[in-house]
């Protein structure tokens, strides 16, 4: 599906072309961006309605994208030169900036695709780490009946600091300063995996040797 910024810039570009082949500024306008989204349909009516094509193409000119504001000033100047000459003129332009808008819509989409994998990767990390937190007890009932002390409150905080340290560092870069989202889902997802799976922790080990 076409971003509407670059359908936008696609009917500003069919309005030059059609002004370069000599057709009228007003009509090409009407016929290209009227069959657009609801900016250009509002450009398109506030043409029919009387108004100049400088008044009609502000809202594009003022509070669009660079690229459009670009070429709806080109449209703009159209009348006071030479029509044609600027219509072809800006043709060859409008392709050349429709295809870094292109471009840059296929980074912003990569961005957040990257960003999104991210966040499921922080909530996997905290996951696993708090499942592996959990059964660390067990492990560790068992070394202490083999003689060895255990440390589960120890082990729980731990794994919790590397989760956050983890995921705080993925999301850093992959979103800069938005990293706290990672570490909120990453620690969202231990909370919610331990508190599930701490009951395990309970079990008692026997040693070995069996009770004595």
């Amino acid at each position: 599906m076409m971003a509407k910024g670059v359908s936008r810039m696609l009917s500003l570009r069919r309005v030059l072309e059609g002004v370069g082949e000599g057709s009228g500024i007003s009509r090409a306008i009407v016929r290209e961006l009227g069959k657009g989204d609801r900016v250009g349909q509002g450009v398109a009516r506030m043409l029919l309605l009387g108004n100049s094509i400088e008044g009609s193409l502000r809202s594009l000119s003022e509070d669009g994208s660079e690229e459009e504001s670009m070429l709806a000033s080109l449209i703009v100047a159209a009348p006071s030169s030479s029509a044609p000459m600027v219509g072809r003129t800006g043709g060859a332009l409008a392709t050349t900036l429709q295809r870094w808008a292109e471009a840059k819509e296929s980074r912003a989409l990569e961005q957040k695709v990257l960003r999104f994998r991210s966040l499921v990767t922080s909530g996997i990390l905290g996951a696993v780490t708090a499942m592996v937190a959990t059964l660390g007890p067990l492990v560790g009932s068992l070394s202490s009946a083999l003689g060895a002390p255990s440390g589960p409150g120890a082990l729980v905080y731990g794994a919790a600091a590397m989760t956050a340290i983890g995921s705080g560092t993925l999301g850093a870069y992959t979103s800069g300063r938005k990293f706290y989202a990672n570490v909120a889902v990453a620690l969202a997802a231990f909370g919610i995996v331990f508190l599930a799976a701490s009951p395990l922790a309970a079990v008692t080990v026997t040693g070995p040797w069996g009770v004595k």
